[in-house]
């Protein structure tokens, strides 16, 4: 039953979308998989935006939050219930961030999938109206190269046969780390974008943490453990996967710039600043 549903309404749609592109853009798998890509962002927008509007009444409240935890900072119990009266008037869900991180799961599980078994040769789910579309019904055949990669191939299976340092499996490793570097700016991109220079306040021992403050603790943590797991799976997955994430990276950062202009431009205008003070205490401080 679960399977019947995660084929006819997840996994078989996108694997024809795939198809599709790849006949569009020249028979070239990477950049199908691009254009899904891209093609994902633009269906998560709406959720996108909802959680950047959601940030921005979040930082609307920080005046009146930091009133409360001045009256009640004898009182935890009491200033709980305070903060959770002013996250209901937001409507803030300390687990909102839930409603776009779990789509993409999701979409990126099937897409696994769809890559394993379109880099395999098992088309098994195309449409007939696709293939009569595309290959005037014969059997399909998928040309996997794209730039230096067989997407078909991944970092370990070069290794094992040529060597780590090999010539044939280094390109693979650097479209690996490219994927956790790729991954860990967009993180901070992100974090720049949403806190701009400031810092939250480290809490004090013994006192409990808000949900924002929660929620802002555990970004951080994410940030900086994603990219090495994501080396981790990229140097065993096929490259195809590993593209996918790289472009992936690259489109959140236009998204948040898209959907907060006024907030990406302050946030760029902080991080120059932030890099200019960096340069300068570097060259004031003695070698």
């Amino acid at each position: 039953m679960f399977s019947t549903i995660w084929n006819n309404i997840i996994y078989y749609p996108i694997l024809n979308l795939l198809i599709v592109f790849y006949d569009l853009l020249f028979n070239n798998l990477g950049l199908a998989i691009i254009a899904i890509a891209i093609l994902i962002r633009l269906v998560l927008i709406p959720l996108m935006k909802k959680q950047t509007e959601m940030t921005k009444k979040m930082s609307s409240l920080k005046p009146q939050m930091d009133a409360l935890q001045k009256k009640y900072k004898n009182n935890p119990e009491k200033l709980s219930q305070e903060q959770i009266k002013l996250y209901k008037k937001v409507g803030y869900n300390p687990l909102g961030c839930l409603v776009t991180f779990v789509p993409q799961l999701i979409i990126l599980s099937v897409l696994i999938q769809v890559i394993r078994n379109v880099t395999t040769g098992d088309l098994n789910g195309i449409y007939p109206f696709v293939s009569n579309l595309l290959n005037n019904g014969a059997s399909l055949t998928i040309n996997t190269n794209f730039i230096v990669w067989d997407l078909t191939k991944s970092f370990n299976d070069l290794s094992s046969e040529f060597g780590n340092f090999s010539v044939e499996a280094l390109p693979y490793l650097g479209l690996s780390v490219l994927v956790g570097v790729s991954q860990y700016f967009a993180s901070k991109f992100t974090q720049v974008m949403q806190e701009g220079l400031s810092q939250p306040e480290e809490p004090k021992k013994g006192k409990e943490l808000s949900p924002e403050d929660m929620t802002k603790k555990m970004t951080k943590s994410f940030s900086l453990i994603l990219p090495f797991t994501t080396i981790f799976i990229a140097i065993s997955a096929p490259a195809a996967l590993s593209l996918y994430w790289a472009v992936q990276s690259f489109l959140l950062v236009i998204q948040y710039m898209s959907l907060d202009w006024d907030k990406t431009e302050k946030g760029i205008q902080n991080l120059f600043t932030k890099l200019r003070k960096n340069k300068e205490k570097s060259k004031k401080s003695p070698k």
